[in-house]
C-alpha cells in the first residue's frame, strides 16, 4: 500500500509540473511581443535579465542591469545600422534622434561627466501600448522619419514597424547594441522602471519555456519589417 501511495503521490506532481509547464509555455507563446529585429536575423543577448544563482552571485545582467531600473532589459547584439522594428503595436510617446551616430559616452567619460547628462545623450523611442506599459528602444544610430512625426502626434505604430537603426550612441562604451526593456508607462518620462516581458517568438520559446531571452544565448525572430512613408 505505501509504494501505491508513493506512486500516486509521484502520479499527482508529474500531473501538476506537466500542467505548469504546458500553462508558462502557452501564456510565453500568447505574449504579444517579438523580438526587435527581423525574422531571418541571428542576433545574441549581450545582457540579459538581473539574476543570481544560490549563493547570491549574479550570473546574468551583470554589468548594468543590476538595479531595479534594469532589472528586466535585455542588451541585444544589433551591429551599428540594423534594422529595429516594434516589439509591439502601440503609439509613439516619446523620441529623438538629435544625437550624431557617433556620439557615444565611454567608461572614461563617465568619470568626469554627470550621470544626468549622460542618461540624455541618446536616441531612442519609446511605444506606448496603452495599458499603462511602454517599451524602450534605446542606443539608435538614428531615428526613422516616420517615427519622428509620429512623436509629434501620437499616432500608431504595428508591430514590426521600423522605428530606426541600431547604432551606439549614449552611455555604451561606443559598443553598438539595443537596449529594449518594457517600462511603466509616465507621461514626458522616457525612462522608468523595466518590467517583466516574454517573447512569443518560436526560437525563444523552444529553448526557454517562459519566453525570456538568456543572456549569452542567440536567437532567430518571428517578426516582419514594415516600412512606411516617412
Amino acid at each position: 500500500m505505501r509504494w501505491k501511495r508513493v506512486c500516486a503521490v509521484a502520479g499527482v506532481i508529474a500531473v501538476v509540473l506537466a500542467f505548469t509547464i504546458a500553462v508558462t509555455h502557452i501564456g510565453a507563446e500568447a505574449s504579444p511581443y517579438k523580438l526587435p529585429w527581423a525574422a531571418g536575423e541571428l542576433h545574441s543577448v549581450l545582457q540579459g535579465n538581473s539574476r543570481f544563482d544560490d549563493a547570491q552571485q549574479c550570473t546574468s545582467g551583470c554589468s548594468t542591469h543590476d538595479d531595479d531600473s534594469m532589472r528586466f532589459a535585455f542588451d541585444f547584439d544589433l551591429p551599428e545600422g540594423t534594422q529595429v522594428l516594434a516589439s509591439r503595436a502601440g503609439t509613439v510617446a516619446l523620441a529623438n534622434g538629435s544625437w550624431p551616430s557617433d556620439h557615444c559616452v565611454s567608461a572614461t567619460d563617465a568619470n568626469i561627466r554627470s550621470n544626468s547628462a549622460i542618461g540624455n545623450e541618446t536616441n531612442f523611442v519609446e511605444i506606448d501600448h496603452g495599458d499603462g506599459t511602454s517599451a524602450l528602444y534605446l542606443h539608435l544610430s538614428e531615428v526613422a522619419p516616420s517615427i519622428e512625426r509620429k512623436a509629434k502626434t501620437g499616432e500608431r505604430v504595428e508591430q514590426g514597424e521600423v522605428l530606426g537603426l541600431s547604432g551606439k550612441t549614449g552611455f555604451t562604451q561606443c559598443m553598438p547594441h539595443l537596449h529594449f526593456q518594457l517600462q511603466g508607462s509616465v507621461r514626458a518620462d522616457w525612462f522608468t522602471t523595466s518590467l517583466p516581458v516574454s517573447f512569443s517568438d518560436h526560437d525563444v520559446i523552444a529553448r526557454t519555456a517562459d519566453g525570456v531571452p538568456v543572456e549569452g544565448e542567440t536567437y532567430d525572430s518571428d517578426n516582419s519589417p514594415i516600412t512606411v512613408a516617412p
